[in-house]
C-alpha cells in the first residue's frame, strides 16, 4: 500500500494542498491509503496532510477535534453511527473514541494529473453536475452528512476491492483502474447530492425540527433533559440539530437548554417568594452551584444578588 503522506501536528500549521485548489483542473482522485477498522478507547495525535480524507463510522460515535486554518478556533464535532465526514488538506485534525465500539471506514485521496481519456477529474464533475458544483462553491473545509445514499456500503464494497487487489496495487504502486475511478466519481457525486439535500432540508424544514426541539426542551426543562434527549424528541440526530440551533440562535442546544431554565427561574425570582434552593430545582438543576453559575452568567450576577436588587427596587420581602 502507498504510503500516506500524514505529518504530526507540532503547532504550526503546514500549508496543504485543498481540494478547492484543484477544482478548475483536469485532477483526478487518487487513493493512497484506506482501511476498515475497529477502535475504543482511542485518542489521535493532531495531524495534518495534503490530501482528502473521508471517515464512515458505521457503528458507534467519534469526535473530531479541528481546526481549519492557523487564524481559525479549534472546534468539536460528533460524528455518529451512519455519519461520514470529509475533511479537506491543510486541516489539522484528531479523532477520539470513547468506551464504545466504534468502526470506522477510511479513505484518503491525493490529486493527480489523468493518464487516460475516461478520468473523471475534479473538473468534469463541476461542469457536469449542479450538486457537485453547488458543494465545491461553499468551500467547507470539513463537512459532516448523514448517509442518505447506502454510502456505507459502497465505500465497504471500495474498500474490499482495494484490498483484494493488494499484491497488484504493490506491484504498480498505485490504485488506478477505471472501476475505481467511476467508484470514486460515484461517491463524490453521491455526497455532492448529501450536501445540497441536507442544507435543502435545513433551509426549508429545520424549522419543523426546531419548533419541536424548542417546544420540547420548553414541556420538559425541569426534568432532566439532554442534547440526545431533545435531538431524539425532534427526530434528528443531534449533530444536525446543534447545527441548527447554532445557525438560528449562535448557541448549542445545551446553552439554549440553560438560558432557558434561567430566564424561568429569573421569573420566579421576580413574581414569587420561593427560596432560591427550590427555583433552582424546579427549572432542573440539581446542583445548586451550577444554577448559580449558569445565572450568573446570563443574568451577570448571582441569584442571591439578584434577589436583593429586587429587594432594593421593589421593597419586597423575600424569604430564602
Amino acid at each position: 500500500m502507498p504510503a500516506a503522506k500524514r505529518q504530526h501536528f507540532k503547532g504550526k500549521d503546514i500549508m496543504s494542498s485543498s481540494m478547492y485548489d484543484q477544482a478548475g483542473y483536469f485532477y483526478f482522485f487518487d487513493v493512497i491509503y484506506y482501511y476498515k477498522r475497529i477502535y475504543k478507547n482511542f485518542d489521535m495525535e493532531f495531524h495534518v496532510h495534503d490530501y482528502l480524507e473521508f471517515m464512515y463510522v458505521n457503528f458507534g460515535e467519534i469526535v473530531v477535534t479541528y481546526r481549519e486554518s492557523a487564524d481559525a478556533p479549534w472546534r468539536k464535532t460528533k460524528v455518529s453511527t451512519g455519519e461520514f465526514v470529509v475533511i479537506d488538506g491543510g486541516v489539522v485534525h484528531k479523532i477520539t473514541v470513547g468506551d464504545k465500539e466504534t468502526q470506522i471506514f477510511n479513505m484518503e485521496l491525493n490529486y493527480s494529473s489523468p493518464v487516460e481519456p475516461l478520468c473523471l477529474s475534479i473538473k468534469t464533475l463541476i461542469d457536469n453536475d449542479r450538486n457537485f458544483k453547488a458543494m465545491i462553491a461553499e468551500k467547507e473545509r470539513l463537512m459532516v452528512l448523514s448517509d442518505h445514499y447506502n454510502l456505507g456500503a459502497q465505500f465497504s464494497h471500495l474498500i474490499e476491492y482495494l484490498a483484494s487487489m493488494e499484491d497488484i496495487w504493490n506491484a504498480a504502486g498505485s490504485y488506478r483502474t477505471t472501476y475505481v475511478d467511476f467508484s470514486l466519481a460515484a461517491i463524490f457525486l453521491q455526497i455532492a447530492h448529501n450536501y445540497v439535500a441536507q442544507n435543502a432540508v435545513h433551509s426549508f424544514t429545520g424549522i419543523k425540527y426546531l419548533r419541536k426541539a424548542t417546544k420540547y426542551i420548553a414541556e420538559n426543562y425541569a426534568h432532566g433533559i439532554t442534547a440526545k434527549k431533545t435531538a431524539d424528541a425532534a427526530g434528528v440526530t443531534q449533530n444536525y440539530l446543534n447545527k441548527l440551533f447554532s445557525d438560528e440562535f449562535s448557541m448549542t442546544i445545551n446553552e439554549y437548554i440553560n438560558q432557558f431554565k434561567v430566564i424561568k427561574a429569573k421569573m420566579l425570582l421576580e413574581k414569587t417568594n420561593i427560596p432560591i434552593s427550590e427555583i433552582a430545582a424546579q427549572v432542573g438543576y440539581n446542583n445548586k452551584q451550577n444554577f448559580n453559575k449558569n445565572f450568573s452568567r446570563h443574568i451577570g450576577m448571582s441569584p442571591r444578588a439578584y434577589k436583593k436588587f429586587l429587594q432594593q427596587k421593589m421593597d419586597v420581602h423575600w424569604t430564602d
